[in-house]
């Protein structure tokens, strides 16, 4: 994207932002300021080709010490870090967020919540807890700063694992979707421990469709095939055996099993087996926002 597209994409955004508060307009061009909120006004930046509402710190992200090398690499790799992550990553499978996302027409909104490192094109409003280069929005993704009903699309791959109240994401998302506004979510199953800065929960694919009951389920289906769940657990299992309990060591192997993530791709032909959901790396969820309000 080059920066005057960048630009038009945050002047685009800029009336459906608002205090992440107290959900009041926001005045203000460079610095906006909500001053609706308790007695002092808050202040959000915009300058480095984002709205800066703030997110995590840096202390946050060196809690976990993979998290903290896979942070240090979005910021070295930038845009490549995404396409070294397929190469490298034991996971096989496809969302579908290309196909999602051509869905949509060149005047809608759709956010990319906890984006990363990854960008699609100038259509998308990458949104995150962290400055990263291709993020437009930064933010605590829990209170997200649109205003109701103001966005047609969302996408949140491999997220909601990372927060300790899914359903409240969910709930936050289903308010910033306009009515008919959709949602495309990866959420995992069988996939090691992995923070990013935290690590909370799976779900089976019975799980990911409750979790979205206040939504119209349009698909849910098995995005990261069997082959997948098992390879990563075996990755573990094997810097495990070798590092013979020291941590030092085990750190230093799980790089080298990295060495058979190629066997994801067995999963070319078993990601669309009828039991693949048993073991399944995880699953993804396609869902409509009602047009109307469910009865209380």
């Amino acid at each position: 994207m080059t920066s005057n597209h960048r630009e038009e994409l945050l002047d685009r955004i800029r009336g459906l932002l608002v205090c992440q508060e107290c959900r009041g307009p926001l005045g203000g061009t460079s610095a906006l300021t909500c001053s609706s909120c308790s007695t002092t006004s808050r202040t959000v930046r915009r300058g480095d080709g984002r709205y800066d509402f703030g997110g995590l710190t840096m202390e946050v992200e060196k809690t976990d010490w993979l998290n903290a090398v896979k942070g240090a690499a979005k910021r070295k790799l930038g845009r490549l870090y995404p396409l070294a992550i397929d190469v490298l990553a034991p996971v096989y499978g496809d969302s579908g967020s290309d196909v999602f996302l051509r869905s949509f027409g060149p005047d809608a909104v759709v956010c990319n919540l906890g984006s990363g490192a990854k960008s699609y094109d100038d259509q998308v409003v990458c949104v995150d807890g962290y400055p990263y280069e291709p993020v437009h929005v930064v933010c605590d993704l829990s209170r997200l700063p649109f205003a109701d009903g103001s966005i047609d699309g969302v996408i949140s791959e491999a997220v909601l694992e990372h927060v300790p109240d899914p359903a409240a994401h969910v709930a936050e998302i289903r308010r910033v979707l306009r009515p008919g506004g959709r949602v495309l979510c990866f959420f995992p199953f069988m996939q090691a421990f992995h923070a990013s800065p935290h690590d909370y929960s799976r779900l089976t694919l019975p799980g990911l469709r409750h979790l979205f009951d206040g939504f119209h389920v349009e698909k849910a289906k098995v995005a990261g095939g069997p082959t997948s769940g098992l390879l990563w657990t075996l990755q573990e299992w094997l810097a495990m055996v070798g590092s013979f309990g020291s941590e030092r060591l085990y750190r230093l192997l799980v790089p080298v099993t990295w060495v058979l993530s190629p066997l994801k791709y067995l999963d070319v032909v078993l990601i669309h087996h009828p039991a693949a959901q048993v073991i399944a790396s995880g699953f993804v969820v396609e869902a409509t926002k009602p047009m109307v309000p469910p009865l209380p």
